[in-house]
């Protein structure tokens, strides 16, 4: 990842900053395919704080960058999601060995190609600057190599990174294997007592849709200790409003979003 701009001094587990900590949400995914290469060198340029993206395990046990459980096959080609008007078969990714998942591109909605890729690439390529969450997907099946895989490969890169999943149990899997890296939980849901809920993981960090959560619960939880970031599309719209919050952060598809000044933005970057 090359022809990155200057990046901020900032962190997710430091202070509140203002704008707040800007995660390109699977890289800068408004702008090119999801979850590649070229969507990560991309919000490097745009000088995202950090990249989110999802990891889940091969067949073979590879930690593969792919949000979705199934691609789809339609005989020549696997695509990332259903492709309309074609006969495609859906293909779980842990069931699919990492070479034939990496190998060729796939046919993403648009109709651009990219190559899937493997976490490790990720790591090799990542700017030192650049924060990394890595979301451990763990919805329709769950493979129990993932955490102990995801934590081997943290270690090649002890700074700058953490995890979160929407999967409780697996952060606190995530936790014995690795201690030492950071856990955000993620829950689409107004809690009753979020510190509590965080504590049994234990989790420093509570990533919530934007419809779930008040400024006075950003200030109230930022006070006892616990650091909200909020996702959603609505975001983008609001950020004048949300940068006066104390968020640990925001997920954003492009990372211009979080970023109102102009000379930021490179002139021959698409909108």
């Amino acid at each position: 990842m090359s022809g990155q701009a200057a990046p901020r001094m900032a962190s997710p587990l430091g202070e509140a900053l203002a704008p707040p900590f800007v995660w390109a949400h699977r890289g800068a995914s408004a702008l090119e395919p999801e979850n590649t290469l070229a969507a990560f060198a991309r919000a490097a340029e745009l000088a995202a704080d950090g990249i989110e993206l999802d990891v889940q395990l091969s067949a073979d046990g590879v930690a593969v960058v792919v949000h979705d459980p199934v691609l789809y096959h339609d005989g020549a080609a696997f695509h990332l999601r259903r492709p309309a008007g074609v006969d495609a078969r859906p293909v779980f990714v842990g069931t699919v060995d990492a070479a034939e998942l990496t190998g060729e591109p796939v046919v993403f909605p648009d109709g651009r190609r990219a190559r899937l890729a493997r976490l490790e690439e990720v790591l090799a390529g990542l700017p030192a600057w650049m924060w990394l969450d890595v979301e451990l997907k763990a919805g329709w099946v769950y493979d129990a190599r993932l955490t102990g895989v995801v934590a081997s490969l943290l270690r090649a890169r002890p700074e700058r990174c953490l995890v979160s999943s929407f999967d409780h149990v697996v952060l606190a899997e995530m936790c014995r294997h690795a201690p030492d890296v950071p856990r955000a939980a993620l829950c689409d849901a107004r809690l009753v007592d979020a510190v509590a809920v965080l504590a049994s993981v234990p989790a420093e960090m509570w990533n919530v849709r934007r419809a779930f959560v008040t400024r006075d619960d950003v200030v109230a939880l930022r006070q006892r200790g616990v650091g909200v970031s909020v996702y959603g599309e609505e975001v983008r719209y609001q950020m004048a409003e949300l940068s006066t919050w104390p968020l640990a952060g925001v997920f954003l598809d492009d990372p211009r979003d979080g970023r109102p000044v102009a000379s930021e933005v490179p002139p021959s970057a698409p909108r």
